[in-house]
């Protein structure tokens, strides 16, 4: 059997090992085991994962943590295929990081760290609520690994710290009886991907945003990006952060004196010119037009704008 070794991963010292990946058939890794611990969760697809003779059902949203020395496969038929973040670790990644807290050695993802005996939950399926908080925190891993700015490792280990707690608080919580949906009926890992594109679109849409920009945030190739965000929304990347300047450009129209140039840049276009073509084209009509249709009676104080919008992009700056 294979055993993965922890130098084929980590190389350099670095804290934790973590990558997006996808599977097939044709090329889905035989049954190995680690020297390690291996945290994956499930973004996209459907499969069995065989972890020694027990079987667990692979769906958007499955959480598991396979053990140092645990033989695991996962077994995908002809038509299956699976998208997965998986966070290579071992348990010296974080034992120097953890404060001796009792509370922190009760939970259920984090008692293995204090404990070398205990273990992880075998799986854990979540809702799409968590599932995007859980997907925010490891792609906050991924950028800190790949971009390896000063104290990277420090923010990674801690960040994966905190994927630890959040998820001992999802195992820890007891499902409403009056809840509509299983636990087990995730929503499609896709759309929540592409729900948090839309999200950083609409933070920062008076940025430069291209594919790349969001290649490079998501950990996606552009062409997967493109891909799934027309899938989930029936609109591509550049028709939506479109749509967003326009909205806010009408909201800048309405209560500003700006001029048109001012607004056309404020909302992310280079070219005012393009900026009114396309508003005339969405709108109905030009940007001078709209102006004079929808302004306020009493328009805010052009200063009183300029404050407003530094302090949107500096809260923008601080969500990241």
């Amino acid at each position: 059997m294979i055993v993965k070794r922890w130098s084929d991963y980590a190389r350099g010292g670095a804290p934790l090992w973590i990558q997006r990946a996808a599977h097939q058939a044709y090329d889905n890794p035989p049954m190995h085991r680690h020297e390690f611990y291996e945290l994956v969760y499930v973004v996209h697809g459907t499969g069995v994962h065989l972890v020694g003779d027990r079987r667990h059902p692979l769906l958007a949203g499955s959480v598991f943590v396979v053990h140092p020395g645990e033989p695991h496969q996962y077994l995908l038929g002809s038509g299956d295929s699976l998208e997965i973040v998986n966070c290579m670790f071992r348990r010296e990644c974080l034992v120097s990081s953890l404060p001796p807290d009792p509370t922190l050695a009760g939970l259920a993802y984090l008692a293995p760290i204090y404990d070398g005996a205990a273990r992880f939950p075998p799986a854990l399926q979540l809702d799409s609520e968590e599932s995007s908080a859980l997907l925010g925190l490891l792609e906050d891993i991924l950028r800190e690994m790949r971009l390896g700015l000063p104290g990277y490792a420090v923010a990674a280990r801690n960040k994966l710290a905190e994927v630890l707690i959040l998820l001992s608080r999802y195992a820890a919580a007891p499902q409403a009886e009056n809840e509509a949906v299983p636990r087990s009926a995730a929503a499609n890992g896709h759309e929540i991907t592409a729900r948090r594109m839309r999200a950083y679109l609409e933070r920062h849409f008076s940025q430069k945003i291209t594919l790349a920009t969001l290649s490079l945030r998501f950990n996606m190739s552009e062409r997967h990006i493109n891909r799934i965000f027309k899938h989930e929304t029936g609109k591509s990347v550049t028709e939506t952060l479109q749509h967003i300047r326009i909205e806010r450009a009408r909201q800048l129209l309405r209560e500003t004196s700006r001029s048109i140039e001012a607004v056309a840049t404020a909302v992310g276009f280079g070219d005012a010119s393009f900026f009114s073509r396309l508003f005339l084209r969405q709108v109905g009509c030009t940007p001078g037009q709209y102006r004079k249709q929808h302004r306020r009676l009493t328009p805010v104080p052009e200063r009183a704008a300029d404050q407003a919008t530094q302090r949107e992009a500096a809260a923008a700056v601080r969500r990241g």
